[in-house]
């Protein structure tokens, strides 16, 4: 898992490096509001494509493969019996890069409150309010909208990951 993140990361930083020998990549005001706009929108639906285990929210925001990925962790997570409910607390956009004006690679930093549910029961199984995600997003133009092409998690760091408050017995024993 670390080989496949170092390659990818490894992979985009010279794909960046021979790329801006050929195009300043740097985007425009307005074409950065529309890739920052696009990648808000999919992470949202994302948080609810995972809460409600349906691909459906993200359907209109991301390309054939991306969609098939998140169904691919749907079906994995439905298989062992778990439902996760994500809030995005927070997304800093760390690098916009806009190639041949129908391509971008978004960096990110996000920020999440996940809970993980039993999918039959609902109760809860663990949760970890301040998940810290560092992604690479890639998107493309496609009539007019800026399209998911593929998103992967290239770090993670959390406090305290998958805890349940202590349970508090029904009948405490009196001293």
């Amino acid at each position: 898992m670390d080989a496949a993140r170092i390659f990818l990361v490894i992979t985009l930083g010279l794909a960046t490096l021979v790329c801006g020998g050929c195009e300043d990549t740097t985007p425009d005001p307005e074409a950065r509001i529309a890739v920052e706009q696009a990648v808000t929108t999919y992470l949202h639906a994302l948080t609810e494509a995972y809460s409600n285990l349906s691909i459906e929210p993200i359907e209109d925001l991301a390309t054939g493969a991306e969609v098939q990925g998140v169904r691919k962790m749907l079906r994995g997570l439905a298989g062992t019996g778990d439902r996760v409910e994500a809030r995005l607390r927070s997304v800093e956009f760390t690098r916009i890069d806009i190639f041949r004006v129908i391509n971008a690679t978004v960096a990110t930093t996000e920020v999440w409150d996940v809970t993980q549910f039993d999918a039959f029961n609902g109760r809860e199984k663990g949760r970890n309010p301040t998940s810290i995600q560092d992604s690479i997003i890639q998107l493309r133009l496609i009539d007019g909208l800026w399209k998911v092409t593929g998103r992967r998690v290239i770090g993670q760091e959390a406090g305290r990951r998958w805890k349940i408050d202590d349970v508090k017995p029904e009948n405490p024993e009196v001293q």
